[in-house]
């Protein structure tokens, strides 16, 4: 419609400008034209004007079927867009809703899961609390344990120590009585050597003193008998005498 206003206005508009040109041609040159001119002029304005009127309702009703005909095709356009739009959003609500009943099994399968990892857990702590108190307690027996260890290998240590003296001393002690026991036993041999030394010598003493008094009774015997030949009182006295004293000297 826009097309047909613009095509009215230019006819217009020439018919206008050959008007004033003629009309500026016969200013020129004094008085050119004449009344039967202008009259044949005006006739073909009007003719022309009548022209671009009809055309003009004809180019109107042109351009209302091309702009209907342009509006019903946008608008079948826009529906079978609309339509288009409708499937996308049909399809994309389907994938949503199959999304979203996927998402709620995985929801509940994963909240399942969730409630065995919490009784996993609660148990675990369980056994982790209950390790943590035998862990306490096998730490108290095993400081208690340490302790005892120690004093012991102390005890082990002073007891050992105390062995090494002893067996020092039973050392020294074997190493002494070896000793006494080779003096013992050589003051045996000696001592025995010496008594029977002793006992030779008592026994020689006693054939000694035997036979010393042996033979002071056989010089007292001879004297008393040269006294008794010799016939006097007093030197019978006198070899008696002489006869003790040299028994008495014979037994010492």
């Amino acid at each position: 419609m826009k097309t047909t206003l613009i095509v009215v206005l230019a006819l217009f508009g020439a018919v206008n400008c050959g008007h004033i040109s003629s009309s500026g041609h016969s200013g020129g040159k004094g008085s050119s034209y004449s009344s039967s001119g202008l009259k044949t002029i005006a006739q073909g304005s009007a003719h022309q004007a009548h022209s671009a009127v009809a055309s003009q309702h004809a180019a109107a009703r042109q351009a209302s079927y091309v702009a209907k005909s342009t509006l019903a095709q946008a608008a079948s356009q826009a529906a079978a867009t609309a339509q288009a739009a409708l499937a996308g959003k049909r399809i994309l609500l389907q994938n949503l809703e199959e999304q979203s009943s996927e998402a709620h099994q995985q929801l509940e399968a994963e909240l399942g899961h969730l409630k065995l990892a919490q009784a996993a857990t609660s148990a675990a702590a369980s056994v982790a609390k209950l390790a943590a108190a035998q862990v306490s307690e096998v730490t108290s027996a095993l400081n208690s344990a340490q302790g005892v260890a120690v004093h012991a290998e102390e005890a082990a240590q002073k007891a050992a120590a105390e062995l090494a003296s002893q067996i020092a001393m039973v050392s020294k002690a074997k190493a002494r009585l070896q000793s006494i026991e080779h003096q013992l036993n050589t003051v045996l041999l000696e001592y025995a050597a010496t008594q029977e030394a002793a006992e030779k010598a008592a026994a020689a003493a006693q054939e000694a003193q035997h036979n010393a008094a042996q033979a002071g009774q056989r010089a007292a015997l001879e004297l008393h008998q040269v006294a008794e030949k010799q016939g006097g009182g007093h030197g019978e006295s006198s070899s008696y005498t002489e006869a003790k004293y040299i028994e008495s000297h014979g037994h010492s």
